[in-house]
């Protein structure tokens, strides 16, 4: 999961507003879906919301990582069966999430596993 965010980072590295919304944006959703595990529309992403693509949609690490926490491409949605929900997992996104958000060094020193 941190590969992916550092991924994000490095890729749009040129707009860091951008990032910083879709890191935000993750962190809502991954939050909802802790917070409230039993409610299915915070399990349920439309890839087609306009919000949706513009924050996260043009970012194919966004969806890797709402994939990684164990969302599921289903038709034009990402979806999070009920019987999937894994709430350490999504505890430690949620973690790394704010760690990215307020680490101004977040991926800085890091190199893309390629590299090493």
């Amino acid at each position: 999961m941190s590969e992916c965010l550092r991924s994000l980072k490095r890729n749009h590295m040129d707009n860091e507003a951008k990032v910083r919304r879709a890191f935000q944006t993750l962190l809502t959703y991954v939050g909802n879906v802790a917070r409230d595990p039993n409610q299915e529309k915070f399990r349920k992403i439309r890839m087609s919301n306009p919000k949706f693509q513009e924050r996260i949609g043009g970012m194919k690490e966004g969806v890797e990582f709402l994939e990684l926490c164990g969302f599921e491409r289903r038709e034009e949605f990402l979806y999070l069966g009920s019987e999937k929900v894994n709430m350490a997992l999504l505890n430690s996104a949620g973690s790394l999430l704010k760690s990215a958000i307020t680490n101004p060094f977040f991926g800085v020193f890091t190199r893309p596993k390629e590299e090493i």
